[in-house]
């Protein structure tokens, strides 16, 4: 997730008949890829399936799963979107929300989206930015930490990053993405339904801004956690650039595939 502070971070939506069917969908899509990585696990005699030595043969399918993933959960926004009262006031080319430090970036989002960085020219540029956010974001959690609480440190550490106003590495001058066909969901669940304007370090937790995330089903959650546990193996970080930078370390995996 991004910072949390001013921030609504649920909304109850009314179970409209696009709802339900946006839910079910992305409940089949998940229970059919749990249900393959339980049985690649069994067949393998162990408790997870993605390990060093299969990775190179299942990127692959990681890849075709991240981008049904995406687009049930694009399908999702299209069905609880409507139902709010303002509309939404983000638009392209905004670029402020690129400014926070993303979490909970799932292991198959991570590898998927590796897989088309490192075909780009600018891909040993791009790691090097990773390397940076990363260590600035260290740097802020361990000196909250000092006289903070795990959860309340990083809490603080995440408003920390957004202050310093230090935009995405994929986000490019104008503001646009450019990743943003493969992006993550942790940057699709953002919006706004005040002016850009208000997105930035000085409003964020003032009533002149009214940013919101939208979370999936809890059904829903638990059923990406469960997936998410069979690459536990790889020990990839929930943070977006740490887990790229991790996922670096297995290159010679996807040199092979």
């Amino acid at each position: 997730m991004y910072i949390c502070l001013g921030m609504a971070l649920y909304r109850d939506y009314f179970p409209t008949k696009a709802y339900k069917i946006a839910e079910m969908k992305i409940g089949v899509l998940l229970g059919a890829e749990r249900d393959r990585l339980d049985r690649l696990a069994a067949s393998l005699g162990r408790e997870h399936a993605i390990g060093t030595d299969n990775l190179s043969h299942q990127l692959p399918y990681i890849v075709e799963f991240t981008k049904h993933y995406h687009e049930a959960f694009a399908a999702y926004l299209s069905a609880v979107l409507v139902q709010h009262e303002k509309p939404i006031q983000c638009r392209p080319a905004c670029g402020n929300c690129c400014h926070h430090f993303p979490m909970s970036v799932e292991p198959f989002e991570l590898l998927a989206l590796y897989g088309e960085l490192r075909q780009k020219d600018d891909f040993l540029g791009v790691m090097e930015a990773c390397q940076v956010r990363e260590s600035l974001f260290g740097r802020l959690y361990a000196k909250r930490a000092e006289s903070l609480g795990e959860d309340e440190a990083e809490d603080r550490a995440l408003h920390d990053y957004f202050a310093e106003w230090l935009p995405c590495p994929f986000s490019d001058r104008a503001g646009d993405c450019g990743i943003y066909p493969v992006r993550p969901v942790s940057c699709r669940m953002y919006f706004s339904e005040t002016d850009p304007c208000y997105c930035t370090p000085d409003f964020l937790q003032t009533e002149k801004n009214d940013s919101y995330i939208v979370y999936l089903p809890d059904a829903v959650e638990e059923a990406i956690y469960g997936i998410s546990e069979h690459y536990e193996e790889l020990d990839l970080p929930e943070s977006f650039f740490g887990g790229l930078l991790a996922v670096n370390a297995y290159e010679g995996l996807f040199a092979d595939a």
